[in-house]
Formats: structure tokens, C-alpha cells, sequence
């Protein structure tokens, strides 16, 4: 007679579940919200402008224009820093890191039951 196996992948996938690392948000907003007077600096963008959509990292948005590091270069290279004119922008998203929650009360009893079963 064989031992009788429950199926493990139920567990595997809830473990996986928690142990994700958090991603990243985006959220499209207006380059110049109502709320926000002067300058406003942001960590992560997707720009949209023309045909092109540029992901920047340490933000600076002005009036009148839109400064940044690329995501595919180095952190410290302020040097590479390239700018746009706002107006050559036609949608910007800001990225905002995703925040994790623990587990819910019914999950882990759903867990319980699996193991238990």
C-alpha cells in the first residue's frame, strides 16, 4: 500500500504569496497637480512623450520642465541627468512603492485547514 501524499503546491503557493518581495504602483497623474505649489521631486516616473516612454528615477518637475536620471543608469551619476520641456510630455506615471500586509485572519485559517487536512 502507498502512503497517501497530500498535495503540497496549495502551501507552496500561499508561502510564495507572503515571501514576494513588493513591486512597484504606477499611478498616472497630472505633471502639475493643484495641490503641489512649486517644485515637486519624485523617486520613479514613466514618461510618455511623443512615441517614447522614458522610466526615471530622483525626479525634479518645475514649471516648466522635467529633469531626471534614467533607470538604466548607474545611481550616483548625476551627470547623466537629461531634462524635457513639460510640454513635450504627453502623460507622466508615478511609481509608488507597493506596501505588504500581512496575511488575513481567513487565510491563515485556510492554511490551518490545509496542513490539518
Amino acid at each position: 500500500m502507498k502512503p497517501m501524499h497530500w498535495p503540497y503546491w496549495p502551501l507552496l503557493a500561499f508561502a510564495a504569496g507572503c515571501a514576494s518581495t513588493p513591486g512597484v504602483h504606477w499611478l498616472t497623474e497630472d505633471i502639475h497637480p493643484v495641490a503641489v505649489r512649486g517644485d515637486r521631486r519624485l523617486d520613479r516616473v514613466r514618461i510618455w512623450t511623443r512615441d517614447s516612454v522614458l522610466q526615471w528615477r530622483a525626479v525634479l518637475v518645475t514649471h516648466d520642465s522635467i529633469t531626471g536620471i534614467p533607470s538604466s543608469l548607474p545611481t550616483p551619476c548625476d551627470s547623466c541627468r537629461l531634462a524635457l520641456p513639460v510640454s513635450a510630455v504627453d502623460s507622466l506615471s508615478v511609481g509608488y512603492p507597493e506596501i505588504r500586509r500581512p496575511p488575513k485572519a481567513s487565510d491563515v485559517l485556510l492554511l490551518i485547514a490545509i496542513i490539518v487536512l
